[in-house]
């Protein structure tokens, strides 16, 4: 036989606890199954502290935040949480997001903004243009300048003004999987 005890935790420890649960970041990438971009994103926010639930896998790779990735409609119930739309996909276009979330996704991708807009979510949009809230000014070899081009609030409520942020990767990204993912970075306060 077996013996086993069960140890409750304290009022402090669950404390602990539920303050851990509701300060680590989550975002939710909508993507469509095998897409390029979403494979870099990956890999870039994982080298950055991402712990990732898929439905085919779950990566720790230090927990400073979680991003689940959602192939389909999926039922949202967090707060403060970054929706990262990676695929301009129609499937996603009725997903109810909650009330404390941030948008991001390309400038080009219609039918996030539109989604976005129906669910009255902020937007951090990526780009190579003057309106985009994040720009690539440079990118040579792996080395990249990340413009925050306005002003945003991050998920702590610290304002974040305009800079530049020197971004040097081991290998070479796309310029959407950089931009995206350093839309996150920005949000979640991990420069």
């Amino acid at each position: 036989t077996i013996n086993t005890t069960i140890i409750e935790p304290t009022k402090l420890e669950m404390y602990t606890i539920v303050q851990f649960l509701n300060i680590a970041p989550m975002v939710i990438l909508f993507s469509n199954r095998k897409s390029k971009l979403e494979k870099e994103i990956v890999e870039i926010l994982i080298a950055c502290g991402a712990d990732v639930i898929s439905d085919k896998s779950v990566v720790s790779a230090g927990g400073f935040f979680t991003l689940a990735i959602c192939y389909k409609k999926t039922e949202i119930n967090t707060k403060k949480a970054i929706a990262l739309y990676v695929d301009d996909s129609a499937k996603f276009k009725n997903q109810i997001l909650p009330d404390e979330v941030v948008g991001i996704c390309e400038d080009k991708n219609i039918n996030a903004l539109e989604n976005f807009k129906k669910n009255k979510v902020a937007v951090v949009t990526c780009g190579n243009n003057a309106k985009n809230t994040i720009t690539l000014s440079s990118i040579e070899k792996g080395n990249y300048i990340l413009t925050l081009q306005r002003q945003i609030t991050n998920l702590k409520g610290d304002t974040l003004c305009p800079a530049d942020y020197k971004i040097t990767l081991e290998k070479q990204y796309s310029p959407e999987a950089v931009m995206l993912s350093g839309a996150v970075l920005c949000l979640i306060d991990r420069n």
